[in-house]
């Protein structure tokens, strides 16, 4: 089976982040001469990366050496010994034992903060492609802090996961989070869970990225976030409680993110409000912009909307201007809908849609102060 670097690599940070080997080929990688995640400061110099690599193996493999840096990926150029932009394999050739070296690292900017993800590995199958049949690999991290640590978590946004590194103290407790307004450090040993929640209120399938916390780490990659766009992160703890994280004792990396306090949400990466778009022949387009239905006066569950009705006279539905939810190739609900009188530029008190759900409850209605308008040809 055959896969893209970038996915096989992401699918390596999910699963662990330790070494792993294949039959006698063992690569290992070190941060500052240590085995494990390390955390650095942008004031400081660039950390120390080394590999070394152990086999009694003879055949001809692709070796890989990358970095998912908080800007895209970067591979090693053993001749040029610099850091350029993309996935490709730094040799191709024999397999040979060799002690830790020190690997240069011009190319990568220490500089930006974020979490920089080393993968080195060996291929047996050597086609320039991923085989997870013939790979040894090994993975480890540095997360860049800005300037010092402070109480900041430093959260790194890929497309489809997020690197959430925690700031420890000389106590060792867990900054940034608040238990119902208390900010005081909680002890990592009594976190269970730690969750990227897409609203504050009811949480489900759709609105929950979680991933289980290993107190002797500092970092944890939170999976299966693409698309979220909008969410808190949160701390389950063995207690029952949750800790939300605090928005001024949080840094980003990668994508970009600010935070709503309206909805008491960051927006982050491809977030763009929800907006509905008229038609001059009375089609309407309305487009949750999200992987949610937000835009709403309650929350609801995509998958308990039976359809979405446009009411035009405050009391019944006029006519059967009616949608069901559709999914576009980003994740994203929408719903398009035709009939509506023409000349409509927005929604009012008497003239929106509300959403209904499966289980014969009462409609839930729009916001209208929670969208974005268009009038457009069609």
């Amino acid at each position: 089976m055959k896969k893209s670097i970038v996915s096989i690599v992401a699918v390596f940070v999910f699963l662990s982040m330790a070494v792993a080997a294949f039959a006698t080929v063992t690569p290992t990688l070190n941060i500052q001469g240590t085995h494990g995640s390390y955390i650095w400061s942008t004031e400081y110099f660039a950390p120390s990366i080394s590999i070394g690599m152990q086999t009694d193996e003879d055949v001809l493999a692709d070796w890989w050496f990358l970095c998912l840096t908080p800007s895209g990926w970067k591979y090693y150029h053993s001749t040029y010994q610099y850091w350029f932009d993309g996935c490709y394999p730094v040799r191709q050739g024999s397999l040979y034992s060799f002690e830790q070296t020190v690997i240069p690292t011009a190319g990568l900017d220490f500089t930006q903060s974020g979490s920089y993800l080393f993968f080195f590995g060996a291929d047996k199958t050597m086609n320039g492609q991923v085989d997870t049949e013939s790979l040894a690999y090994d993975i480890q991290s540095v997360n860049v802090f800005p300037g010092t640590e402070g109480e900041t978590v430093l959260v790194t946004i890929f497309d489809s996961f997020q690197i959430m590194v925690f700031n420890r103290l000389s106590d060792g407790g867990i900054y940034g989070f608040s238990v119902d307004n208390d900010a005081s450090p909680i002890d990592p040993a009594q976190v269970k869970k730690v969750k990227e929640v897409s609203d504050r209120v009811g949480w489900t399938d759709d609105s929950v990225a979680t991933v289980d916390y290993d107190s002797n780490m500092a970092m944890v990659v939170i999976p299966s976030t693409a698309n979220n766009d909008k969410c808190e992160w949160v701390l389950e703890l063995y207690s029952g409680e949750f800790a939300w994280a605090n928005s001024d004792n949080t840094a980003f990396a990668g994508k970009t993110a600010t935070w709503n306090s309206v909805d008491g949400l960051f927006e982050y990466g491809n977030y763009k409000k929800q907006a509905v778009y008229f038609y001059d022949n009375g089609d309407v387009k309305i487009d949750f912009a999200s992987n949610l239905t937000d835009g709403l006066c309650a929350h609801v569950n995509p998958a308990d909307i039976l359809e979405v009705r446009w009411n035009s006279d405050a009391v019944g539905w006029k006519g059967e201007v009616s949608g069901t939810l559709q999914v576009d190739n980003q994740g994203n609900y929408y719903v398009l809908m035709s009939g509506l009188p023409t000349g409509i530029s927005k929604m009012t008190a008497s003239d929106l849609f509300s959403v209904v759900p499966k289980n014969g409850g009462d409609p839930i209605w729009a916001n209208v102060d929670k969208w974005d308008y268009f009038m457009l040809p069609r």
